[in-house]
């Protein structure tokens, strides 16, 4: 029993930090792969989401919109003193927690619909085997996108209920304004492929458009253009 109430205790935790997890997470990642695409999300966490969040908190401190203060509703937790007790309430329309894992999902989707819709010019192959070889990677690449995609919304959904219902710290309207960072998160892949982030590999599978013929090319997920 003491191993299973320490199990529910460390799970607890990680769901409470879940959104400063991921952000030290993909930042670690974005440095140490030098990954353009994970680096612009990093930053995106830290400028985009605070700034959007608090845009929407303008003008919307009706009572509907307030949800007592306490350590799981916060974004940072911070347990209180013995015998202390929060008596200020939060804004959580959006809640900086649904509006950090909203942007997050929102940006992961829209790279897993970029791999899932990238087109391969298959004319271009003149070694017949070669083009039967990479036609089958294409099909493997569009079925794992497509599975990565229903996942993250699987999993975007679950964490949501969990929220709203394990923690009583949010509200039907803020789960609706986190929502509306999802298409935040979409733009801002966007603003990643004008900086030249293009089909970033984040999750491993855009190397599969890569056919035999061009093999020797750089991998797209790669910033470096040193040669190897």
């Amino acid at each position: 029993m003491p191993i299973l109430a320490e199990i529910r205790s460390t799970l607890l935790l990680a769901f409470r930090y879940l959104p400063l997890l991921l952000i030290s997470f993909v930042g670690f990642l974005a440095i140490g792969l030098g990954n353009t695409a994970l680096f612009i999300l990093f930053i995106g966490h830290a400028i985009a989401v605070p700034a959007f969040t608090e845009l929407m908190h303008i003008g919307t401190n009706g009572n509907y919109t307030l949800m007592a203060m306490n350590d799981v509703s916060q974004l940072v937790p911070n347990m209180p003193s013995s015998g202390d007790s929060y008596t200020t309430a939060a804004n959580v329309v959006p809640g900086y927690w649904m509006a950090h894992i909203s942007f997050f999902f929102g940006y992961l989707i829209m790279n897993a619909s970029e791999i899932l819709t990238a087109k391969t010019d298959l004319s271009i192959i003149k070694n017949t085997a070669s083009k039967a070889s990479l036609d089958l990677k294409i099909q493997a690449r569009k079925q794992k996108a497509g599975v990565l995609i229903a996942s993250l919304v699987f999993f975007y959904i679950l964490i949501s209920i969990t929220r709203y219902y394990a923690t009583g710290t949010e509200n039907i309207v803020g789960m609706v304004a986190a929502a509306f960072l999802i298409p935040v998160g979409v733009g801002w892949y966007k603003l990643a492929e004008v900086c030249g982030a293009t089909n970033s590999d984040i999750f491993g599978i855009a190397m599969q458009m890569m056919s035999v013929d061009t093999a020797k090319d750089k991998p797209k997920a790669c910033v470096y253009t040193g040669k190897p």
